[in-house]
Formats: structure tokens, C-alpha cells, sequence
């Protein structure tokens, strides 16, 4: 896209989008961001050269985004920073060509978001159902669910007020 001049004005301009999007920028609350451009701009610079075999990027992405999928980021977002990531280079005159090359790159991933964002819900699913099942084992099980549900139903049918 034009060397590492480019890639800097890319990822400075990318961000700028990213954090005034209303439905993006509550992943980036609280995140340094110097920090996570120069992670974008080695990211990238890996992409749109040649990834070596012995990286995983797919589980690089899942591992690097655990906590925002436990936010609720899915491949809608994805789609969203994709749309943002295009514009980005139009805007800055990147030629056509190359965007489709890059979209070529990135696009693939979203399948990443799309599992991250299930495992996330699962897991959400699960500590749910376990924080109800241990509700249920702390008032005595079943049965003693079964007898207050009795004894209440008893009691408001007794209740003359």
C-alpha cells in the first residue's frame, strides 16, 4: 500500500474511524492506543507480506480477542472495521487493486469472529446455567424447590387480606 509511511497513516487513520463509531468504540474504552496501533501496523505488515507458516492467525485473533468477544464482538463488528478498513484506504488513495488484494487478505478472517463470538456465548450459556443450577443445589434441590412452591401456594390461598 505504499511502505511503512503508508501503513502508519493507514492504522492512525483506521483508529480514528474505528473509536467514533458508536457501535465500535466501546471495545476500545480504557485501551492504550499507541499501544494497539503498533500491534495493528506489525499485524499488517505481516498480512500484506508473507505470514510464515508457523503462525496460526486464526488462533492469534481468538487469543487476542477474548476479551472483547466476552463483550459481545462478533462478525458483525468484524464487518463494520472491514468497511472502516476499505474506506480507510480509499480515503487515502490507495489504488483499487490493492484494496481488493487487502479485503483478500482480511476478509477470510471473519470466520475467526464468527467462532469467537459463539464460544463466547456458549461460555456465557454455561456460567449461567451453572450459577441457576447452584442456586437450586444452595435452596436443597428439587424437592425442597417442590415444597416452598407448596408452601407458598398454600399459604396465599389461606391469606385472607
Amino acid at each position: 500500500i505504499g511502505g511503512d509511511a503508508a501503513l502508519t497513516a493507514a492504522v492512525d487513520e483506521f483508529y480514528a474511524r474505528l473509536i467514533k463509531d458508536e457501535t465500535l468504540a466501546p471495545f476500545f474504552e480504557g485501551v492504550d492506543m499507541e499501544v494497539l496501533k503498533d500491534h495493528q501496523r506489525k499485524f499488517l505488515r505481516l498480512a500484506f507480506t508473507k505470514i510464515p507458516e508457523s503462525i496460526d492467525v486464526g488462533k492469534l485473533l481468538l487469543d487476542k480477542h477474548q476479551r472483547l468477544f466476552g463483550m459481545g464482538l462478533n462478525a458483525t463488528h468484524f464487518d463494520s472495521v472491514a468497511v472502516h478498513l476499505v474506506g480507510t484506504l480509499q480515503h487515502l488513495g490507495v489504488a483499487q487493486e490493492l484494496i481488493d488484494e487487502a479485503v483478500g487478505i482480511v476478509g477470510p478472517l471473519r470466520g475467526v469472529f464468527e467462532q469467537g463470538a459463539a464460544e463466547a456465548e456458549k461460555s456465557r450459556e454455561e456460567e449461567k446455567a451453572k450459577n441457576e443450577e447452584y442456586l437450586l443445589t444452595r435452596i436443597g434441590g428439587d424437592a425442597a424447590l417442590t415444597a416452598a412452591v407448596d408452601e407458598f401456594y398454600a399459604r396465599l390461598i389461606k391469606d385472607e387480606t
